[in-house]
């Protein structure tokens, strides 16, 4: 059996464990199209985003996503680099997750912007920490530890990223952050023996407008 590289500007893939109808198929495409999908998954703006999860960006230029995790709002897929409203990320999203039955995997989300991607002195706020979830299934059949909840930005445009984990072992007693702000997740995931991230996507999100149109 052939093997087939699909090449993105961020990675390349190896797809042959994948039939051309896998959704990874349609995750690694540059001419992805989607209802919600704004923008196209950007070389620079994916390699900030690792390495604001790592900690480091001569380590982001060797990240390879290692497990599958699709992520959805009501029926639009996140892509990464894609624009969301608040209001279409107010409710927990549906996340599924690869991997084998044997395997465990954390789930972290973060804002690495707030209050003002210029000047990110709350960073990183911490918006969802599941822990425990079985492979291949979905966060549901994890640990949540910190509930979910993604706030409306003041300023500018945020990034919001889902950084996914293999677990060594099942974690129990994990120790919540005591505050949302000021969140490190390579600390977590040092406390807790996570090592680097199998699997990183995110959305931007820009504030959006209460304002009500005037009836004249």
């Amino acid at each position: 059996m052939s093997t087939f590289t699909f090449s993105c500007d961020h990675y390349s893939q190896d797809l042959s464990p994948y039939k051309p109808w896998h959704p990874l198929y349609k995750e690694l495409g540059l001419s992805i199209t989607d209802r919600q999908t704004k923008t196209k998954m950007g070389s620079s703006a994916y390699w900030q985003v690792i390495g604001e999860v790592l900690g480091d960006m001569d380590m982001a230029q060797h990240f390879v996503p290692r497990v599958p995790m699709y992520i959805y709002y009501g029926i639009g897929k996140v892509i990464s680099g894609c624009e969301l409203n608040a209001s279409d990320v107010k409710n927990v999203p549906r996340v599924y997750i690869g991997g084998e039955s044997d395997e465990l995997y954390t789930l972290i989300m973060i804002d690495p912007d707030a209050p003002n991607p210029n000047e990110p002195c709350l960073k990183q706020v911490v918006s969802w920490i599941v822990t425990n979830i079985h492979g291949p299934t979905s966060y549901t059949q994890g640990t949540e530890v910190v509930p979910y909840e993604v706030s409306n930005p003041e300023v500018g445009i945020h990034r919001n990223i889902f950084a996914l984990y293999q677990q060594q072992y099942h974690i129990d007693n994990v120790e919540p952050p005591a505050s949302r702000v000021c969140f490190n997740i390579r600390d977590f995931a040092a406390r807790n023996n996570l090592g680097d991230p199998v699997r990183v996507t995110y959305f931007n999100m820009r504030r959006q407008s209460n304002k009500r149109k005037n009836r004249g």
